[in-house]
């Protein structure tokens, strides 16, 4: 991750390069923030199981709660998964092609999956403010924010798959038979 650079004012800015432990940081605030819902689902789980079973008086309020960071956590991963390439593809066919053709069916791939994402990012959002007025029973909590983690998720992964299908075409076309294509979606 560099500032802005174009031109021939790149071979300025290689001392203003972030350092590596920002830039990792920056790259995976969605890693961190699923790491952090994840073990506040543990423990509220955790909670859940021990009021239950041991104390015979379970907590009202855990079971939701444990349901909506489940929900958060889903979605933000989702978007974790697109960063490291992770979510299924089926590149049988692709894998046949010559690399320029793979490159473009790849390219078109890319660029329909950012297109789909961002129109379910925005009906997400629409969904948002029919939601906006009712609250969770237990919690209190609007449903608006437990939705939210719908949209969130979608335009965190048209963004991932939006910077890997402009690194496809900044990329060379591959020369050679049989070489895997480099499809990565993480920055």
């Amino acid at each position: 991750m560099t500032l802005a650079v174009s031109g021939k004012d790149a071979g300025a800015t290689r001392g203003r390069e972030l350092p590596g432990w920002l830039r990792r940081s920056v790259g995976s605030i969605e890693e961190y923030f699923c790491y952090l819902l994840l073990v506040v689902l543990v423990v509220t789980t955790s909670l859940q199981v021990f009021t239950r079973y041991v104390l015979n008086a379970p907590l009202s309020w855990t079971e939701e709660l444990a349901r909506i960071l489940f929900i958060w956590i889903t979605f933000i991963g989702a978007a974790v998964i697109a960063k490291r390439s992770g979510h299924i593809s089926i590149d049988f066919v692709t894998n046949l092609l010559p690399p320029g053709a793979r490159r473009w069916v790849l390219v078109a791939a890319h660029a329909a999956s950012v297109a789909i994402l961002l129109l379910l990012g925005v009906k997400g959002v629409a969904l948002l403010r029919i939601t906006g007025t009712s609250a969770s029973p237990a919690l209190g909590i609007p449903w608006a924010y437990v939705y939210a983690a719908f949209p969130v998720g979608m335009f965190l992964m048209a963004a991932r798959y939006a910077g890997a299908l402009v690194r496809l075409l900044r990329r060379p076309v591959e020369t050679g038979q049989g070489t895997r294509p480099a499809h990565k979606v993480a920055a």
